[in-house]
């Protein structure tokens, strides 16, 4: 191979240009990588702060979610018992009711009863004297009569 002044400007050309391209190129492209390794670290960093708070997230409607059941769950359960209370008040309250008007009852059952006893006492009394007055064949005097009946009454 022969060296000769063709190859010897190549080479310096070629010397020119890789110098020229590591002073002003290779600085360059440098910059350009180094802002673009910082770009994709910044995305991923932000990829796993959005992953992060994507799972906090999901904690925190999971612990609303269980909170909100429990919730529920409490106010289905006091409105149970409140509703058994509200029937077993109904109830009692009826219950109550029933056993007040049987009372009012057999206390007016009791003085009819009385009543119709003194009734009669009272026609037997007087059917008594009636009868006497026959047997005897005159009539008793208003005061006799009134002491007859009052022992008789006495005496029932």
């Amino acid at each position: 191979m022969d060296i000769n002044a063709t190859l010897l400007g190549q080479m310096i050309t070629f010397g020119i240009f890789v110098l020229f391209t590591l002073k002003f190129v290779w600085p360059m492209m440098q910059n350009i990588m180094q802002e673009r390794v910082k770009k994709i670290a910044e995305g991923l960093d932000a990829s796993k702060k959005g992953h992060e708070k994507l799972k906090q997230a999901e904690e925190k409607s999971q612990a609303y979610i269980t909170e909100a059941k429990e919730k529920y769950n409490n106010i289905m359960s006091n409105a149970s018992k409140q509703s058994d209370k509200i029937l077993e008040d109904a109830r009692l309250g009826a219950i109550s009711e029933r056993n007040e008007i049987i009372l009012a009852g057999r206390k007016q059952i009791e003085q009819e009863l009385n009543k119709v006893k003194i009734d009669l006492q009272k026609d037997m009394a007087e059917l008594i004297i009636a009868g006497a007055e026959k047997v005897l064949g005159k009539s008793i005097n208003a005061k006799d009569h009134n002491n007859i009946i009052n022992k008789f009454i006495k005496k029932l």
